[in-house]
């Protein structure tokens, strides 16, 4: 296997026409304060790579037995899982079921803590920038994504927020956003990268679940 990346919570190596992920135990954050959104590193958690990587394989089977493509193929061991290879598209799509995180840190003045919101946005995916906000239109002109893709993302967005709301509730629980990120293969848009409590946000009676506490969840 070829290592082609090594990043903040994951290392990814080529093997053949498959990439393998190997999730490691980092946390990320803003200086001191734990927070799944950051893009910086800032400690580590024994058990916690194997714990995203055990979300990410439910939650990508879960979308498949509902008719949502995605890139994942396998879980190899309590690390490292085999994923098709697909062209990366630089974009986060979040929704937000509630406010929360930087949505009120962004608009504090006009909306309170867990109104309901129920909107799809669209960042550029760039540490270096800060993974800034990108309207649609400027999705366009810089050629990352075209006007047919855009949709189709938020469509299948949607699609998986009624999928997670629904398994959530019948657990007791309420998701509050997620992120999604696409890719192309053969022509089809897939979602790839990860769905974990590293790229959602769950609660329980107004307080969120812990990396733990989701696994329990999902047994």
């Amino acid at each position: 296997m070829e290592l082609i990346y090594k990043g903040k919570t994951k290392d990814v190596y080529k093997d053949g026409e498959f990439l393998i992920f190997y999730f490691k135990d980092t946390i990320l954050g803003f200086e001191d304060r734990e927070d799944t959104g950051g893009n910086k590193v800032i400690g580590e958690r024994q058990g916690k790579g194997s714990a995203v990587l055990k979300q990410t394989a439910f939650f990508f089977k879960l979308l498949n037995e509902r008719g949502i493509k995605t890139h994942f193929v396998e879980k190899i061991d309590e690390r490292k899982a085999k994923f098709l290879k697909a062209e990366k598209i630089p974009l986060e799509v979040i929704y937000r079921y509630k406010a929360y995180g930087s949505f009120l840190r962004r608009y504090g003045e006009f909306v309170k803590p867990l109104q309901e919101l129920n909107i799809v946005e669209l960042t550029l995916k760039s540490d270096a920038l800060g993974d800034p906000l990108i309207c649609e239109e400027a999705i366009e002109k810089l050629n990352i994504a075209t006007k047919e893709e855009i949709q189709i993302m938020k469509e299948v967005t949607r699609k998986v927020a009624q999928i997670l709301k629904e398994f959530f509730q019948n657990k007791g629980l309420e998701i509050i956003d997620f992120k999604l990120e696409f890719g192309r293969k053969n022509g089809e848009l897939l979602i790839i990268d990860e769905i974990s409590g590293d790229t959602m946000r769950v609660m329980k009676n107004g307080k969120l679940l812990s990396q733990e506490e989701l696994l329990e969840v999902i047994g």
